[in-house]
């Protein structure tokens, strides 16, 4: 079999299909994967460390503004569109599955048009526009959470399984870095797979009320906002900083809490290491699916939705001040955040598998 895996962007798109390639190679390793996305430095360096064929396309996301940026954006569609039809008519993939970003449209118009079968895989409670438009057209659509709106998709098409996430493995001799102490109350603070800096400023009272409670912090601030979280903190023992990391699951298995944003693979990365979590959604996400994701782990009743403002640190300290008067509100929170997604890439991967 041949299987094309399409996904670009962030890390919450290339992570899932990561999950699930390693899942088909697994259930089937004969099976050729080809991995679809742009040609980014970042995703190239991903597809390489995953042993996985790679195909970049040249393409954009269509900017809502006045300039001649839409007009070239398009361009590029069609052109790709054209590319990605040549390709599958002399390729013949059994199946594609589409983790989203803008890189999956001119692969889904061309499967569409090859009579390929597609497969989508929606990580946030609001479906992004290029799955929304190709969803009644799918042969499944597998959802991360429950959609706040309905697709307009075939009866029985769509099925919630979770976002898939990597195994699991024992970190016990996993070596962290020097500034690391893993015997310490720890906080890990995550900002995303690209950093966030407004959220890094919004943290920094919280950050210097945990450290003087003898908390260890662990923060990934982003390239971009390291620099200026480092000075802010250049004497702090108890703070380690971190631009990004290769892999954060040895990090999340020494937390106690989590502080992050609200993408989907956060959230389910999160609740897989069964780790309670105050969530801060990115104010200007596409449709607010931040702030409805972070609602929806709220309603769970493992994790905490705050705005990010000036009040932010203040909710943290005030949250966590009253879970030292009261332990049960820390145990019931981690009681409830028992693994909704180990299973998702599996599921997946037999559900492609079998269906050709």
């Amino acid at each position: 079999m041949k299987i094309v895996l399409v996904a670009g962007g962030t890390g919450g798109h290339i992570f899932p299909a990561m999950a699930v390639a390693d899942e088909i190679r697994q259930n089937r390793g004969e099976t050729q994967l080809v991995w679809i996305t742009t040609n980014r430095a970042n995703e190239k360096e991903i597809a390489q460390r995953f042993s996985i064929e790679m195909l970049s396309l040249n393409v954009d996301g269509i900017k809502r503004a006045i300039s001649f940026q839409p007009i070239k954006a398009i361009f590029k569609l069609v052109k790709a569109i054209f590319f990605m039809k040549k390709y599958f008519k002399t390729q013949k993939p059994d199946a594609v599955i589409a983790f989203g970003g803008y890189v999956c449209a001119p692969v889904l118009f061309a499967a569409k048009a090859n009579k390929i079968p597609f497969f989508i895989q929606e990580q946030n409670t609001v479906a992004g526009a290029v799955n929304k438009f190709f969803a009644k057209d799918a042969k499944k659509i597998f959802l991360g959470m429950p959609l706040i709106k309905d697709f307009n998709a075939a009866k029985n098409a769509v099925v919630v399984t979770g976002t898939p996430v990597r195994k699991v493995r024992n970190y016990d001799n996993f070596a962290f870095p020097s500034s690391v102490d893993k015997s310490k109350r720890t906080i890990l603070i995550c900002g995303g797979s690209q950093g966030a800096m407004s959220m890094n400023k919004a943290l920094i009272k919280a950050v210097k009320y945990l450290s003087q409670n003898d908390f260890q912090i662990i923060w990934q601030t982003g390239s971009a906002g390291e620099n200026e979280i480092k000075k802010e903190f250049e004497n702090d023992k108890n703070i380690a900083i971190f631009a990004t990391f290769t892999d954060l699951y040895p990090y999340y298995s020494i937390a106690e809490i989590l502080i992050g944003r609200a993408g989907a693979s956060t959230i389910s990365e999160a609740r897989l290491f069964a780790l309670p979590s105050i969530f801060i959604p990115l104010p200007w996400s596409a449709e607010n699916h931040q702030e409805h994701n972070a609602q929806y782990a709220q309603k769970s009743g493992w994790a905490l939705c705050f705005a990010q403002n000036e009040e932010t640190s203040d909710k943290i300290i005030d949250f966590l001040e009253t879970c030292k008067k009261d332990v049960e509100i820390y145990k019931k929170m981690k009681n409830c955040a028992t693994e909704n997604a180990a299973n998702a890439a599996k599921i997946i991967a037999k559900t492609v598998l079998n269906n050709n």
